[in-house]
């Protein structure tokens, strides 16, 4: 049953994380199989970023960029080891870098396709 407030409103859980002064507030349901509690902005980048690219929405993605940098972005993206093919054109195309610098895309590539498929 979801979780009502005044008015009959949904009150949606989330977490919140600090970095270089700055805070960032995501769904905790994009977490669901992690303790929210040890996420770290730092140790847990490449998840919190592929979380958002995957399972998170507009909102979520505009406040991902203002809390890491571009920078920290691109060498992190590259470095995740599944992007569904829809959020690795968007990401290669938001970001400037082409699809084959991606870990992703470069495993996808490598793994052999059965005779049947």
């Amino acid at each position: 049953m979801p979780q009502c407030g005044y008015k009959g409103e949904k009150i949606k859980k989330m977490i919140e994380l600090k970095y270089n002064d700055k805070t960032l507030q995501l769904r905790n349901t994009l977490f669901w199989d992690v303790d929210t509690g040890s996420l770290d902005a730092t140790r847990s980048r490449s998840l919190i970023i592929e979380r958002v690219l995957t399972r998170g929405n507009m909102e979520e993605f505009k406040r991902l960029k203002k809390f890491y940098s571009l920078d920290e972005l691109r060498q992190t993206v590259v470095k995740i080891g599944y992007l569904d093919p829809r959020t690795l054109n968007f990401i290669s195309t938001y970001l400037d870098i082409p699809k084959e610098d991606f870990l992703c895309y470069r495993k996808k590539l490598s793994t052999p396709l059965h005779w049947n498929s």
